[in-house]
């Protein structure tokens, strides 16, 4: 099974474990050469997943929809422009094209509706801000996405889009529609999630409400377990990875239960502690 999932440095260790066991002199030969031959293969999954646009194929796909514009064969061209935007969404300036394209097909609520789609879907960068601009003729055709985070984000990604600069005080003009935001902070170990539903004309806060927590549990060392403050009654351990540790600070200002364990296991405290966002809560003995 090992072998047929790709993971082969597991594969071959369980052909060794069998090889180092077995009393019969050819099966134990042929499960160590097996062991040898997967530990040299490369494991085909070792590598990230990375989605790569296939622009060429994209450049070809916007220039024969260009070719059947000039031609007046809209129906053709929009074909062709839809095709390059799905190999590669990101690729700058094919937007207009598919727009006057919708344009002459006399397709005006669909192009909106095309347009809406992918704000939503891709809310930043050179494609969002023609579309933001386009959309925003339209009275009341766009709101409002405000995010804001108690303490700094490494990363920080909305709707599977990563933010490479600051976003304005005041948010941004966005589609309607579902939000999805992540706050990535591997210094603190936290990946926290946040949620917001954008409606016309309206502004939705996106916030992300977090603290940091110190474990200064020293003589003996010990571990803390914090209360989910989206799950209450739900106990998260903060392991021991690392001293200071991201967590969720509750939106409701109401107490979490702490428990504090030392490592033996013959120390126990429980605690009922206020984290606020933005805090960075000491804990000790």
């Amino acid at each position: 099974l090992w072998t047929l999932a790709g993971q082969n440095a597991s594969a071959a260790e369980a052909w060794s474990s069998y090889g180092a066991a077995a009393t019969v002199p050819a099966d134990r030969d042929a499960a160590l050469a097996e062991a040898s031959r997967l530990a040299a293969t490369p494991d085909p999954f070792a590598d990230k997943l990375e989605l790569t646009a296939s622009t060429a194929d994209a450049k070809l796909a916007f220039a024969a929809g260009r070719k059947a514009f000039a031609t007046k064969r809209y129906g053709d061209a929009l074909v062709n422009f839809t095709m390059g935007y799905m190999l590669a969404p990101e690729l700058p300036g094919f937007l207009r094209e598919l727009g006057s394209t919708y344009d002459k097909l006399g397709a005006a609520p669909q192009k909106r509706e095309f347009y809406r789609r992918y704000l939503v879907q891709r809310p930043f960068g050179a494609n969002a801000d023609v579309i933001r601009a386009e959309l925003a003729k339209d009275k009341d055709a766009l709101g409002t996405l405000i995010v804001s985070s108690s303490m700094p984000c490494a990363e920080l990604w909305v709707n599977r889009q990563k933010i490479s600069g600051k976003l304005p005080d005041k948010g941004v003009a966005v589609a309607p529609g579902h939000y999805k935001g992540l706050c990535f902070s591997p210094k603190y170990e936290i990946a926290l999630f946040e949620y917001a539903v954008v409606e016309p004309g309206k502004p939705a806060m996106m916030t992300f409400r977090w603290a940091v927590i110190e474990n200064r549990l020293e003589r003996p060392y010990g571990r803390i377990t914090l209360e989910n403050p989206k799950a209450r009654g739900v106990m998260i351990d903060l392991g021991i990875t690392s001293p200071e540790i991201g967590v969720a600070a509750p939106a409701d200002g109401n107490p979490l239960r702490m428990i504090l364990k030392d490592d033996s296991g013959t120390r126990t405290e429980e605690r009922q502690v206020k984290i606020e966002a933005g805090q960075r809560l000491v804990v000790r003995w």
